[in-house]
């Protein structure tokens, strides 16, 4: 049913809207930690903001994650989850899920990863940015890298790289937990169009090309909990390879659009 706003309810309904976050994150086979990062996030930030509502996107699990889902739907107001059929990978399901937050309802947009490493508490960090400077963007710099070397020394050279290649004003180019208005999500998360692995990289060099104002602030990483996997030493020549194409891409593309100006 719609429901009409009358005009002396309309400014406040508004205020109300813009100031409203959807916090995000897409999950694949999660069942041994998803529940427990709903719960922390509930805990930790929407029972303390009247604000926040989390979204979660599930890309055709097979382990019951989306049985977990489903019951934490029942219990938690507040708590979306979509689910899907078909695996579809983190680039697309992460894309999907920042235009699938809808501008008329949510100001700005804070995604999360689902295996609980990133720490709720440091979305404060962000907000008191956004609400004290008001830059584009606000993300989170991991300070401490809690994965295996060789993922470490692949994440500094493809940093290396891109800031080599882009006008990065960040340091973690692959960072998750990024606040930004709902908008600024849809213009970048619609242009990512080639990452075939890694969502983030190509994300920051369009936001790098966008010359958006951008806040970076230390956050924590934790360990990965459960079972979900990181990508094995056997894949990265194929990652890396890949990723540099995007990047390549992303740089021929923008050129080309210079050059029709």
């Amino acid at each position: 049913m719609l429901e009409r706003v009358s005009a002396e309810n309309e400014d406040s309904s508004l205020s109300e809207t813009k100031q409203r976050v959807a916090l995000i994150m897409p999950v694949y086979n999660e069942v041994d930690t998803i529940e427990s990062t709903v719960r922390e996030l509930f805990d930790k930030v929407v029972t303390k903001m009247n604000n926040v509502d989390v979204w979660v996107f599930e890309d055709g699990s097979t382990d019951g994650t989306k049985e977990v889902l489903e019951k934490l739907g029942d219990e938690f107001p507040g708590f979306h989850a979509i689910m899907t059929k078909e695996k579809k990978g983190y680039p697309r399901a992460m894309r999907e899920a920042f235009l699938s937050i809808d501008p008329s309802k949510y100001h700005f947009v804070v995604a999360i990863d689902s295996d609980g490493q990133y720490d709720p508490d440091d979305f404060f960090k962000l907000w008191q940015v956004m609400q004290r400077d008001s830059p584009r963007i606000v993300m989170g710099k991991r300070m401490v890298r809690r994965e295996p070397l060789y993922r470490k020394f692949l994440s500094q050279g493809l940093r290396v790289i891109e800031r080599l290649m882009f006008p990065v004003q960040c340091e973690d180019v692959t960072s998750v937990m990024r606040l930004m208005r709902v908008e600024d999500a849809h213009y970048l998360a619609k242009e990512v169009c080639y990452s075939k692995y890694n969502f983030w990289l190509e994300f920051t060099a369009r936001m790098a090309l966008k010359k958006y104002n951008v806040v970076e602030i230390p956050i924590t990483y934790r360990e990965r909990m459960g079972g979900s996997k990181v990508y094995s030493l056997i894949k990265m020549p194929r990652i890396i390879v890949s990723e540099l194409n995007t990047l390549r891409s992303v740089r021929k593309e923008h050129k080309g659009r210079n050059s029709r100006n």
